[in-house]
């Protein structure tokens, strides 16, 4: 796996949104990189990225987002963490419907 350096617009200060952007655009490398090579046996690995992929875009959307908007996205994506772990669950359990 080759490694990429991300270059800040400002190395003395590394502004959060750039930061939390960067962050994101690498597991979205990641999980075009599990699809690719892993398409059955990365499922654990994708479900682990997409709860981080989740976590992340709330960070991001705390810098950006009134705190009405803040709230919905929380409830979003804790309902996406709940479906992400019966998912899981699911998987572990050998259930192939969900």
């Amino acid at each position: 796996m080759a490694a990429e350096i991300i270059e800040f617009p400002n190395r003395g200060y590394q502004d959060p949104l750039v930061t939390s952007v960067a962050r994101l655009e690498q597991m979205v490398k990641e999980v075009d990189r599990l699809a690719a090579e892993q398409p059955a046996d990365g499922l654990g690995q994708l479900l682990v990225v997409m709860e981080r992929f989740g976590d992340r875009l709330v960070d991001l959307a705390h810098l950006v987002l009134d705190d009405d908007a803040k709230r919905n996205v929380q409830i979003a994506f804790t309902s996406l963490s709940d479906k992400i772990a019966a998912t899981r669950d699911a998987f572990d359990d050998g259930a192939t419907d969900l």
